[in-house]
């Protein structure tokens, strides 16, 4: 398996990475394509996010993106995605490792060090397993935490609805920390990398992003 940085929407493989997201997302909160491209050619966020593509015999099978937030030397992993095959779980496995190589070496330029925490958020569990894309759900949370990261309880957190119309959704936060954090610690970078992603890649007004900082009590952090 190889993995290639993407760096313009105009790289051949950003098509066949997006045909990936549509068809195998799942565990997450969806977003629209221009946000991809957003985020990749805005100047608040292109020089710190991260987007790569796995390959296996030259097929995109995997994706990950991510965004990496210099002042506080966190990181906001947004998507993890791979092919249904029986070599998914490795596929997700070896992405992550890529990615979280790809975000240290973003922490190394600016600080000398590597990233101290990684987010992640998760669609919650559901409370049946015959509930629609259970399996999957349960599957995603066992894949963090057996890839170190565990789910906070701390904040009641959820993200902005990504249309107008939508409501806030609740999701699950999983960290993987590096150096010891309590909430006081690691709210600052939750509240940073949230705004990254929220008001600068996903252009969302601070009008609607700042009330849910405050709702889970990170506005102040």
């Amino acid at each position: 398996m190889e993995f290639k940085l993407i760096k313009q929407t105009s790289d051949p493989l950003y098509e066949a990475a997006l045909n990936l997201y549509d068809n195998y997302q799942f565990g997450n909160v969806r977003q629209q394509h221009h946000v991809f491209k957003q985020s990749l050619e805005n100047k608040r966020t292109k020089n710190d996010y991260v987007f790569i593509v796995g390959l296996d015999n030259d097929e995109v099978v995997s994706l990950a993106t991510a965004h990496y937030e210099a002042t506080t030397n966190s990181a906001f992993i947004i998507y993890l995605v791979a092919i249904d095959t029986p070599e998914r779980e490795q596929y997700l496995t070896d992405t992550l490792a890529q990615v979280q190589n790809e975000l240290d070496h973003l922490a190394e330029r600016v600080h000398n060090r590597e990233v101290n925490f990684f987010m992640m958020e998760a669609l919650p569990l559901p409370e049946s397993t015959e509930e629609k894309d259970a399996d999957l759900l349960f599957k995603r949370h066992r894949f963090l935490n057996d890839h170190g990261f565990e789910e906070q309880t701390e904040i009641d957190y959820k993200r902005p609805g990504l249309d107008k119309e939508m409501p806030p959704i609740a999701l699950n936060l999983f960290l993987h920390t590096r150096i010891p954090l309590t909430k006081d610690i690691y709210a600052t970078s939750v509240k940073s990398c949230y705004i990254l992603k929220y008001v600068f890649a996903n252009h969302l007004s601070r009008k609607r992003v700042y009330p849910l900082l405050e709702e889970m009590d990170l506005r102040k952090s």
